[in-house]
């Protein structure tokens, strides 16, 4: 609650207006007025794509001139959250995990695609199909198919609503499984993975938008976090599947990951994403395609309870900024002037920074090449303790679900920063001193692995996914997600 600047709170056609009063800090006492209400405004306030006002704790000022804090006043719509939220929540998140599970896929089977030497045994040649690199290619090129991914999801989500984009992804990655679990050209293969990264790209698009905009305001917090929560066990299932039967080939005593078998996986966990399809819409996008009766079942649907007050609520919204269908391009906002993206510059300027962030800090390094640090740093038991790192990265990050709306968002940042620089500090040592000869043991690449990850399974992971859905307005947040998570890919 105490985390990044709102965007400006009453934008008028880009001009931010001077009624409004300044945003309040999280230890300042809110101030309402008696006689207020959302439709005294002068101001109209830009809605995020999670459903109430740019920002928490915002006061405007009413025609009387009293001021009145905006979320108070929409507190009196109770959310009661159904089980069909939950489950809408649980197929969604199958997208995440296949991003977790494709940036990890590389991790285990990087020694048999490669044919490296294992305690004297070549892997079998129906393994060995890269030079290494070849496998560099492969593990890299995940990243080019996913920038033109995440653009097809954000016309996708726009066009046909958030849970056909997000069923529609699970088609390009029900594909490329299938067929990485057939060929053997490393062309082709190569090829296939960067049709999963166009696949990934749809869906990390618009997963956070779904997600933020279908769950109730007190569990928006939590649920936005279960975007990366995903991701983690998508490494962790990679990790534990790859590395442990019935993955496994046997050759001479020595065992190998047989990847075409831990494509199976992915092509399950694809087909498992497609039940999309049978969830609720997102209400928001319904209403504001001017499709009022779907939005108020599928509102009922994801709550439990009276919604009448919630429904009134979403509806009279969408009806006062006269918009009903628009493009997101294009669409009227609360102003009723156009909403552009450009409207919302130092929205646009926290979320791609953050994502941008989150993939500088070099996680996808360390988690596609976990396995192969591990060797190096002369661990008996490379395999374990990979999957010691990925296990305490599901534990942390859900511990972040409590925290971020306690600790905030804006302090767990900060101390996960600090977390990661000491663990690059580290890791840096570390391999320098295997080149030169200094002091160097293995405990101590361990242990900046492990400071890595509880710094960004509680900072830097989750909350650049939870800050998307939050600070830009409904109208365009499918063309905001798209151009943030391009740069993230980038």
């Amino acid at each position: 609650r105490n985390s990044f600047p709102p965007p400006l709170c009453g934008y008028r056609a880009g001009v931010p207006s001077t009624s409004c009063a300044e945003p309040m800090g999280h230890d300042a006492a809110p101030r309402t007025g008696a006689s207020s209400s959302v439709s005294d405004c002068s101001v109209p306030v830009p809605r995020t794509s999670s459903g109430f006002s740019a920002g928490k704790q915002v006061l405007l000022k009413g025609k009387s001139g009293e001021s009145f804090d905006i979320e108070a006043a929409t507190a009196d719509v109770r959310q009661v959250p159904s089980f069909r939220l939950f489950l809408a929540v649980f197929a969604c998140c199958f997208s995440p995990v296949l991003f977790g599970f494709s940036m990890g896929f590389t991790s285990p089977v990087q020694l048999s695609m490669e044919g490296a030497v294992k305690g004297g045994v070549r892997p079998p040649s129906s393994l060995s199909v890269f030079t290494s690199p070849q496998f560099t290619v492969y593990a890299a090129i995940l990243n080019i198919g996913a920038v033109p991914g995440a653009f097809a999801g954000s016309m996708a989500m726009d066009r046909l609503g958030r849970k056909r984009a997000l069923a529609l992804s699970a088609c390009p990655h029900l594909v490329a499984w299938f067929c990485t679990a057939l060929v053997s050209h490393p062309l082709l293969l190569q090829m296939l993975r960067m049709l999963t990264g166009f696949a990934i790209g749809m869906g990390v698009a618009v997963a956070p938008s779904f997600i933020g905009e279908i769950a109730t305001t007190d569990l928006r917090g939590p649920l936005g976090i279960a975007i990366q929560l995903s991701m983690n066990l998508g490494l962790l299932l990679v990790n534990v599947t790859g590395t442990y039967r019935p993955v496994q080939q046997e050759l001479e005593g020595e065992s190998f990951s047989n990847w075409r078998r831990l494509s199976c996986w992915g092509f399950a966990l694809a087909a498992a994403l497609a039940t999309m399809a049978w969830m609720p819409e997102s209400p928001k996008w319904l209403a504001q395609q001017g499709r009022e009766q779907e939005a108020r079942l599928a509102l009922r649907q994801l709550r439990a309870g009276d919604t009448a007050a919630e429904e009134a609520e979403l509806l009279g919204r969408v009806e006062g900024s006269g918009s009903s269908g628009a493009s997101t391009a294009s669409s009227s906002g609360p102003t009723g002037h156009s909403q552009r993206l450009s409207d919302y510059p130092m929205s646009l300027l926290v979320a791609i920074g953050l994502l941008a962030f989150q993939q500088l800090s070099g996680v996808n390094a360390i988690m596609m090449y976990t396995t192969a640090i591990c060797h190096q740093a002369g661990m008996e038991n490379a395999e374990l303790s990979t999957l010691a790192v990925m296990v305490a990265q599901v534990v942390l990050t859900s511990a972040a679900c409590m925290l971020v709306e306690t600790a905030g968002r804006r302090s767990l940042m900060q101390a996960a920063g600090l977390l990661m620089f000491a663990a690059h500090m580290g890791l840096s040592y570390y391999m320098a001193a295997i080149e030169r000869g200094w002091w160097a043991p293995s405990w101590l690449a361990l242990a900046a692995l492990g400071i890595f990850v509880v710094g960004f399974a509680t900072g830097l992971g989750p909350i650049p996914w939870l800050i998307l859905s939050e600070v830009f307005p409904v109208e365009v947040v499918g063309t905001a997600s798209a151009l943030a998570t391009a740069v993230m890919w980038l």
